[in-house]
C-alpha cells in the first residue's frame, strides 16, 4: 500500500520555540571597516630613533663643514637647533619606553622631521641645496610608514611650504633652471610614491575585508553547525520523549525509526521493528481493505490522499487497539512520519457514554412522565401546597393554596416568600423557637401551628408541615387551614373553663367551693411539707344566722351570706389566699406561707369588715348587726401529720370563739402562739 499525503509539514508540527535555531540571531565576527586593522604604531622604536638621530646628525655636520654660511642664520644657531632636535628625539624616545608615551609624542616626531627638514632647505647655502633631499626622504618614509591617510598629511604640508621656501631661495640665490628641475623631480617622485602608497592601501583594504568576511563565514559556519547539532539532538530527543507513538517510514512503507512509545503500544522492539516491519504489518486487515478502497475511490475522483486514518492496530500479542494514525511528509527526501494515537480507552468511553447517553433518555422520559404525575398530584391534592427555595423564596403554588390566601398563582411564585404569608408574631415565634433548638444541638421540627395573613389581610389558623427531600435545598410546605376547628376549640376551652369555674365553686357566694377548698388545701400542704413552711387556715361562722334567716327569709340570707364573701374576698390581698364557702354559713380562708400573726391580723381584719357592713339583724343575741366568729390555726406540715389536723385545730379554735360569746377571733393550738396584742377582748387563745 502506498500513501501519499497531501501535507508535506515535517515533523514535530509544533516544535518548542526555544528548540528552533536563527540563524540571523547567531552572534557575527564584528565588521572592520572599509580598511584593513592599522598595526600598532612604534614611532619611537629603536630604528626611527636611528634614522632620525642620523639625518639630524648629517644636517649638524653638513652645515659645520660647509664653506658657505647658511642662508638667515648664523652657524652657531643653526647648530643649536640641531641639538634641540637630537634632544628632543631622544625625549619622545624615552617616553615611548617608560610607558608614558602618547599620541601627541607621536604627533609631536611627526611635525618635528617635517619642520626640521623644511628648515634644513632653507638654509641650505647651495643651490640646487642637497638639503631637499632629506625632506623628500622624511615625507615619503613618514608617509609610507604611517599610511596613505599620513602620506595625504605630508602631502599637504609639504605642498604648501614647499613652494614657499622655493620662492623665499628664488629670491635671495636667483634662478637657476637646475634647482627648478631638481624641485620638479622631487615633486614627481613624491607624486608617484604617494600614488604607489595610495594603490599598496587600497590593496591592504580589499584584503583585509577579504579577510574579514571569510572570518565572519568562518564563524557563522561553526555557529550554524553547533546550533543544526544541537537542533538534531532536540528532535531526537522529542522524537523519543513524544507522547504519542512515532515512527519514521519510508515511501514503501518501512519502518526505519521508531519511539519507545510506539514500542509499548505494539509490544515489539526496536530491533524487531526497525528496517523489518512495515506499518501495514499492524493494522488490522478489514481496516486495510477498507482504507485500500478508500484511496482507490479518491484516486478515480482526483482527490489527494487523507492525512489521518482512524483504524484497529494489532500488536505483538494479537490484541486490538483502536488508533489514529496521521500521516506527513519530510519535505527533503522521501521519508514519513507517522504518529499514532492509541484511543482505545477514548473508545471504551464514547460506547459507556452512548449507553450511558440511551439509559439518560429512558430516565428523563420517565422522569417526565413521574413530573407530569407529581404536577398532577401536586395541583388536585386536597392540601395547599407550596415549594419553597433555599432563600424561602416560593417558586410553586397550587390551587389550594391560592384559595387560602387570596393571592393568585402568578403573584404568589412572582417574588413572594413563604414568611411574607406568616403573622409577624408567629414568625418570631418560630424563629425564637428555631434559635433555641439550634442553640441545644437539637433537631428543628417538621410541624407549626401559627397564624397566616390572607389577601385581604385576614388571620387564618394553620398547621405546617415541612419537608425536605434528601439532597435537596428546597422544600415542600403543606397548610391545614383550622381555622374551624380552632374556634370550635376556643368555644369548647370556654364553656370548659366555665365547667371547671362552675365545679370549683360556690354557686350563691361565687367563691371557691368545699371541693376546691379541700383541693388547695391538700395541694399547699405537700407543697409547704418540702419547703417546711407554715400554713395558715382561718375557720369564719356567721353568728346566729339561723334565727336570721327565720326573721328575714332565706333570700335575705343568702344576700347576707354573699355580701359576708364579698367582704372576705376584698380583704384577701395575696392571689395564692383562697377563699371557700366551707358549708351553709361557715367560710375558711387557705393562707400558704403565713404565720400566725399574720393570720390572726387578716381574721381580725374579716371580722371587723364584716361588723362595717352592718347588716341588721334584730334578733341576734350578740349585736343588732351580722357579725362573725372565727378560728385560726397555724401549722408546718410534716410527713407525720394531716391536713385535717389543721382544720381540727381552726375548727376547735372557732367552736371556741362561740362559746365565749361569738364576735371574736380565737387562735388554735396547733402552734403556740406570742404574747397577746389584740385588739380588746375579741381574740382569744386556746390553751
Amino acid at each position: 500500500m502506498r500513501i501519499h499525503p497531501s501535507n508535506t509539514d515535517a515533523f514535530p508540527a509544533h516544535p518548542d520555540p526555544e528548540d528552533v535555531v536563527e540563524l540571523s540571531s547567531l552572534t557575527a565576527v564584528p565588521d572592520s571597516g572599509d580598511a584593513a586593522p592599522e598595526p600598532p604604531r612604534q614611532i619611537a622604536s629603536n630604528l626611527h630613533l636611528v634614522v632620525r638621530l642620523g639625518f639630524t646628525l648629517v644636517g649638524i655636520l653638513y652645515f659645520s663643514f660647509h664653506p658657505l654660511p647658511p642662508l638667515f642664520m648664523e652657524r652657531t644657531a643653526i647648530l643649536i637647533l640641531g641639538g634641540l632636535l637630537f634632544c628632543t628625539f631622544l625625549v619622545v624616545h624615552l617616553l615611548s619606553k617608560t610607558g608614558h608615551f602618547k599620541t601627541d609624542h607621536s604627533r609631536a616626531a611627526f611635525l618635528f622631521d617635517i619642520i626640521g627638514t623644511h628648515i634644513a632647505w632653507l638654509f641650505d647655502p647651495w643651490d640646487p641645496a642637497p638639503m631637499l633631499l632629506l625632506v623628500l626622504v622624511s615625507a615619503v618614509g613618514n608617509g609610507a610608514q604611517r599610511g596613505s591617510l599620513a602620506f595625504r598629511k605630508l602631502f599637504r604640508i609639504t605642498m604648501v611650504a614647499a613652494p614657499g621656501i622655493y620662492l623665499v631661495r628664488l629670491a635671495l640665490v636667483g634662478f637657476d633652471p637646475a634647482p627648478l628641475l631638481f624641485f620638479m623631480l622631487a615633486g614627481i617622485i613624491f607624486l608617484y610614491v604617494r600614488a604607489l602608497i595610495q594603490y599598496i592601501a587600497t590593496l591592504q583594504d580589499q584584503a583585509g575585508k577579504k579577510t574579514n568576511d571569510l572570518v565572519h563565514a568562518n564563524h557563522l559556519l561553526q555557529q550554524t553547525g553547533k546550533a543544526l547539532q544541537d537542533s538534531e539532538s532536540r528532535y531526537r530527543s522529542m522524537f523519543e520523549n513524544s507522547s504519542t507513538a512515532t515512527v519514521l517510514i519510508e515511501e514503501n512503507m518501512r519502518i526505519t525509526l521508531v519511539n519507545s512509545k510506539f514500542e509499548e503500544l505494539t509490544q515489539y522492539s526496536k530491533n524487531e521493528l526497525c528496517n523489518k516491519k512495515q506499518l501495514t504489518d499492524f493494522i488490522y486487515p478489514e481496516d486495510l481493505e477498507r482504507i485500500k478502497r478508500f484511496h482507490s475511490r479518491r484516486r478515480a475522483m482526483g482527490g489527494n490522499a487523507p492525512t489521518e486514518y482512524e483504524c484497529q492496530l494489532v500488536d505483538k500479542h494479537q490484541k486490538i487497539k483502536h488508533v489514529i494514525i496521521r500521516i506527513s511528509v519530510i519535505p527533503w527526501h522521501e521519508r514519513i512520519i507517522a504518529t499514532i494515537v492509541d484511543i482505545t480507552s477514548r473508545k471504551q468511553a464514547r460506547a459507556a457514554l452512548q449507553k450511558y447517553n440511551i439509559r439518560l433518555q429512558e430516565v428523563a422520559r420517565k422522569l417526565q412522565e413521574s413530573e407530569l404525575r407529581y404536577r398532577s398530584l401536586f395541583e388536585n391534592t386536597g392540601t395547599a401546597t407550596i415549594l419553597v427555595e433555599k432563600n424561602l423564596r416560593i417558586s410553586m403554588a397550587n390551587t389550594k393554596f391560592s384559595e387560602l390566601t387570596g393571592h393568585s398563582k402568578e403573584r404568589i411564585t412572582g417574588g413572594k416568600r413563604l414568611t411574607d404569608f406568616i403573622e409577624r408574631k408567629s414568625l418570631y415565634r418560630i424563629r425564637r423557637y428555631h434559635a433555641r433548638r439550634k442553640a441545644q444541638g437539637l433537631s428543628l421540627p417538621d410541624e407549626y401551628e401559627c397564624l397566616i395573613i390572607d389577601g385581604k389581610r385576614a388571620l387564618k389558623h394553620v398547621v405546617m408541615k415541612v419537608y425536605t427531600p434528601p439532597g435537596q435545598e428546597g422544600s415542600i410546605v403543606s397548610f391545614f387551614d383550622i381555622t374551624t376547628r380552632k374556634k370550635a376549640e376556643a368555644a369548647l376551652h370556654l364553656a370548659h373553663e366555665t365547667l371547671q369555674a362552675l365545679a370549683v365553686s360556690d354557686e350563691l357566694t361565687q367563691v371557691a367551693n368545699r371541693r376546691r377548698f379541700d383541693e388547695c388545701l391538700f395541694r399547699e400542704w405537700n407543697r409547704l411539707m418540702r419547703e417546711a413552711l407554715p400554713i395558715s387556715l382561718i375557720m369564719c361562722d356567721v353568728d346566729c344566722f339561723k334565727p336570721y334567716n327565720d326573721t328575714y327569709g332565706h333570700q335575705m340570707g343568702d344576700q347576707c351570706l354573699r355580701d359576708i364573701a364579698g367582704a372576705i374576698k376584698s380583704n384577701i390581698k395575696r392571689a395564692v389566699d383562697v377563699v371557700a364557702r366551707y358549708g351553709g354559713e361557715e367560710f375558711a380562708v387557705v393562707m400558704p406561707n403565713t404565720e400566725s400573726d399574720g393570720a390572726r391580723q387578716v381574721a381580725e381584719t374579716i371580722r371587723m369588715a364584716v361588723e362595717q357592713l352592718q347588716i341588721p339583724h334584730k334578733t341576734s343575741t350578740v349585736s343588732p348587726f351580722i357579725t362573725l366568729s372565727l378560728g385560726v390555726s397555724t401549722m408546718i406540715p410534716t410527713r407525720e401529720s394531716q391536713p385535717e389536723w389543721l382544720v381540727k385545730d381552726a375548727d376547735n379554735a372557732l367552736y371556741e370563739a362561740k362559746r365565749k360569746g361569738r364576735n371574736r377571733t380565737v387562735l388554735g393550738c396547733g402552734v403556740e402562739a406570742p404574747p397577746e396584742k389584740n385588739r380588746g377582748d375579741n381574740i382569744i387563745r386556746i390553751s
